[in-house]
């Protein structure tokens, strides 16, 4: 299935869960072979140094450390990473921001092998992982100025949040224009894009626009009323939202 053997390491602190990603993977991964688990991340720690695998499924919550603070061990991690865990919105937001693997649990086959496939074609390409470089940085930076990846076909780019002037949805599509006049097309909803920015000073104006409120110039009252961006590009506002924007862009 996947024309390489690849190395795993399980890290859960739950026996059951770690059973369970042992018999999914030895019968829908062929070529994963689990060499060693762990129950806590102080424990995880040890067997990656003893083990160096080429994937760790990596639960969050752990007691005495969670899947976070693991990595932070490793400056440069020399593995791959698919975060295993309950539903916990600010993890997934955090993981999504950087365009990384994860499984929720409970873990659905499909997911597992679509998941397995990604870290596979990574490991032929010998590709690094600038995701989880990145992630990592986001962590430590705590408020200051982030980057989100921006994944197009064959290549993901990552950018500095306030880099962004807006985004325009099109379809199952969004495009990101860049205050340089860069414009990139991720294959990505624009649904997605406004849960990950909205914390971030970004509004959706429109049922195709989301946009950086540290970016509007103006807002026009003439045509039905629009936004005058700083990079002089010109933005609707539908009619439902026209109050709430006026309110956030007083303040």
């Amino acid at each position: 299935m996947l024309g390489l053997e690849i190395k795993a390491v399980v890290i859960d602190d739950e026996a059951g869960n770690r059973e369970n990603i042992r018999q999914l993977l030895a019968k829908y991964c062929k070529g994963i072979t689990v060499v060693a688990e762990a129950s806590s991340a102080t424990q995880g720690i040890e067997v990656i140094q003893a083990h160096q695998p080429d994937l760790v499924f990596l639960d969050i919550e752990m007691p005495g450390g969670n899947g976070f603070d693991l990595l932070q061990n490793f400056p440069k991690v020399p593995f791959e990473v698919v975060f295993v865990t309950a539903y916990d919105q600010y993890a997934i937001r955090a993981i999504k921001f950087c365009a990384l693997d994860y499984l929720l649990k409970p873990i659905d086959i499909n997911e597992l092998k679509d998941a397995v496939e990604k870290v596979a074609e990574k490991l032929k390409k010998d590709q690094e992982d600038n995701g989880l470089h990145v992630f990592m940085q986001n962590r430590l930076l705590d408020g200051a100025i982030k980057k989100i990846a921006l994944p197009t076909s064959g290549r993901v780019d990552f950018v500095k949040v306030n880099e962004i002037v807006r985004c325009l949805g099109e379809s199952n599509y969004t495009r990101v224009i860049l205050k340089n006049g860069n414009e990139i097309l991720v294959s990505r909803t624009l649904k997605e894009y406004e849960e990950l920015l909205t914390e971030y000073e970004f509004m959706r104006v429109h049922q195709s626009h989301l946009i950086n409120l540290a970016e509007v110039k103006a807002y026009i009252h003439k045509d039905g009323g629009y936004l005058l961006m700083n990079d002089e590009s010109r933005v609707s506002v539908s009619r439902q939202k026209r109050e709430a924007v006026m309110l956030r862009l007083s303040k």
